[in-house]
């Protein structure tokens, strides 16, 4: 059978489905788009339910798309939906992750982190380390930004990431608090790991937790560098802070 191939950059869908690329067009459609060929490996492993995926012509992959809707374009289309200079062989539109079962054993909350990078980071960090709820402010950057999408690697799959209110999912916490904070604060060696739930919370990567935010924590943490250095990539020390926590 001889598969049709879309050479347009003007087809209507292709048109729709590059508006993934922002977040107006994510938010209204209720879909997102993710990259290459690993991406939508972890995506079709962990059940996630595709729009469509959509391939170069003349791509070669050893994927599994049996019942899936598949759309074959050609290169300069490809390089029209991509984010990427180099762009992948393969993309998939996948319809908005449903929120599962949530896990309050490990809750990470982030407030107004602006790095696309550093978000991604901090979600494959916590993935590693058994923080399975992560809790995102709406001031963040949209955890389905292309970028960050790339720097979590998948873990966006394997984990429940919910938009909420700061102080509503502070208040709806029933376990340990804990901020981060280079003042008034206790170093992470002084104690040991908690039993209870614990929800680590994580500011803005120059301004950090905000002070209604600090008031709301049962304790606020920090870590013992020796260096010269005053402070740490907040996707660093998140890492450092999980690992310490780790479920």
């Amino acid at each position: 059978m001889v598969k049709s191939v879309i050479s347009s950059k003007d087809n209507k869908k292709i048109k729709d489905y590059r508006k993934l690329n922002t977040t107006k067009g994510r938010k209204k459609s209720g879909l997102f788009l993710i990259e290459g060929e690993h991406l939508v490996e972890e995506a079709i492993k962990h059940g996630v339910n595709f729009e469509e995926i959509i391939i170069s012509e003349g791509f070669d992959h050893d994927l599994e798309l049996s019942n899936k809707a598949l759309m074959y374009v050609t290169e300069e289309v490809m390089k029209s939906l991509s984010s990427l200079e180099t762009p992948p062989g393969i993309i998939a539109i996948v319809k908005n992750v449903k929120e599962r079962k949530l896990s309050y054993n490990r809750v990470l909350l982030l407030e107004n982190i602006q790095d696309p990078g550093n978000l991604g980071t901090l979600i494959r960090t916590a993935d590693a380390f058994g923080f399975k709820t992560i809790i995102v402010s709406p001031d963040t950057v949209d955890p389905y930004n292309p970028k960050v999408l790339r720097a979590a690697q998948g873990s966006h799959f394997h984990l429940n990431i919910l938009t909420r209110q700061v102080s509503e999912a502070v208040m709806a916490f029933k376990g340990l608090k804990i901020g981060t904070s280079l003042d008034d604060a206790v170093y992470i060696d002084s104690f040991n790991k908690p039993d209870d739930d614990i929800m680590l919370v994580l500011g803005n990567e120059g301004s950090g937790l905000r002070e209604d935010t600090l008031n709301m924590m049962d304790i606020n943490a920090k870590i013992d560098m020796v260096g010269d250095s005053e402070s740490l990539n907040v996707a660093i020390a998140g890492a450092i802070l999980m690992h310490h926590f780790k479920s």
